[in-house]
């Protein structure tokens, strides 16, 4: 039986993928140097079975997203693995004009892969990957990425990962969307903002799973997830698994944006009281509270929370925050600050002291909703994602303030 790439699609769109995956073995394959790699494997939704089909005025599918692939190399040296990542991104760009479609590739050494903690991400591909080339044991012999093994400070960073969407769909509503394609954008980032609070939400009531058919059904079964929620989440998975974006186009984006702004604070809040085991916790006081959990010894090693302390952070801590938060700071490192903001900005919080600490960590130059998204948004292309600037760039964000 020929495995599926997507879960609702035709074979027409089948078909397209499976060629594009002989395509992208045809290509890479003579590229990949002789007992320096492991494997060659597809993750991601379509690794899954799960990708998303888009159905086309003409009646076509066509996939959705981009195709994601991982080459898990063997004892590459710094300078060799450059190179051929030059060289297998040049040809996977060739195909990606061919067929129209974003392929994307990441690399890892197989050694580090065996040594990484066990990031929700590992488990995922783990049980959700497709073997391209080489081994097709390599991922299911990790055994050490169990969802058991997983930390929940990785579901914390999903969570603002996928929460940093709404802050970018923040400032291009406020700029004013200027095409479809920006529309369609706010639409694509807040259904993967609405997936990624959903799945840290199951994490928190130990429903998660890799697969989404079956975070679907969990969430719609859940008894402690609000049905307002579900309701929610389904629409979202929905658009995941066939998008369309026709059933957006008479709803006010901005009006959207500032109720789901309410519903995912809510969400967010009951995670964080999940993982810092504080059924009271509230927003005011949030960044004190989180940026002191990072003293806790499950953190990090000792060896390690002595190395940052001596180190520093690459963010000063400020005067006003009490001695345990500010060890914090230099403990957890800029993600952590950013993940203690985060709140601040994206909720639009009316608590003056949590803005206030926000505007000093992230260095913005007032206390408005406006500067604090330009700050943090430097702060996340800085800090945040290696990636973000071209992103920025893509967008034509303007971060920086203006005189």
């Amino acid at each position: 039986m020929t495995e599926r790439y997507t879960l609702e699609g035709g074979p027409a769109v089948e078909a397209l993928l499976q060629q594009i995956i002989a395509d992208v073995r045809a290509a890479l394959e003579p590229l990949l140097p002789k007992d320096r790699w492991t494997s060659l494997l597809l993750i991601g939704g379509y690794g899954r079975g799960e990708g998303g089909v888009e159905t086309l005025p003409d009646g076509t599918e066509r996939p959705h997203n981009n195709l994601d692939f991982l080459l898990v190399t063997r004892q590459l040296s710094g300078g060799d693995s450059s190179t051929l990542k030059t060289q297998l991104d040049a040809a996977l760009a060739t195909l990606a004009t061919k067929h129209s479609l974003g392929l994307d590739l990441g690399m890892i050494d197989e050694a580090k892969l065996r040594r990484s903690p066990a990031l929700v991400m590992w488990y995922d591909a783990r049980f959700g990957h497709k073997t391209i080339l080489g081994d097709p044991q390599l991922m299911p012999s990790l055994t050490q990425f169990s969802l058991e093994s997983v930390p929940f400070w990785d579901i914390r960073s999903l969570l603002v990962n996928r929460g940093t969407l709404f802050v970018i769909n923040d400032m291009l509503l406020e700029r004013g969307l200027e095409s479809e394609t920006e529309r369609r954008t706010v639409v694509k980032h807040a259904v993967k903002g609405i997936i990624g609070y959903g799945d840290a939400l199951l994490f928190a009531h130990g429903q998660y799973d890799w697969s989404y058919a079956e975070k679907r059904r969990r969430m719609q079964q859940s008894p402690v997830v609000p049905e307002r929620f579900k309701a929610l989440y389904e629409e979202a998975i929905a658009f995941r698994f066939r998008p369309d974006y026709s059933r957006f186009a008479h709803r006010d984006l901005k009006l959207w944006q500032l109720d789901l702004r309410c519903q995912l604070s809510d969400v967010h809040l009951s995670v964080e009281r999940q993982r810092l085991g504080k059924p009271g916790l509230c927003w005011d006081g949030y960044i004190e509270t989180a940026l002191s959990a990072n003293l806790r010894p499950e953190r990090q090693s000792l060896l390690r929370q002595g190395a940052r302390l001596v180190r520093g952070s690459a963010i000063p801590a400020p005067a006003s925050l009490s001695l345990a938060a500010a060890l914090g700071v230099r403990l957890g490192g800029p993600r952590e600050v950013l993940s203690a903001a985060f709140p601040a900005v994206a909720y639009t919080l009316p608590e003056l002291r949590e803005r206030g600490l926000a505007r000093e960590l992230l260095g913005s130059a007032d206390l408005s909703p406006a500067a604090l998204r330009r700050a943090y948004l430097r702060t996340w292309r800085t800090h945040g994602d290696i990636n973000f600037a071209t992103v920025v760039q893509k967008l034509g964000l303007t971060l920086e303030e203006t005189p």
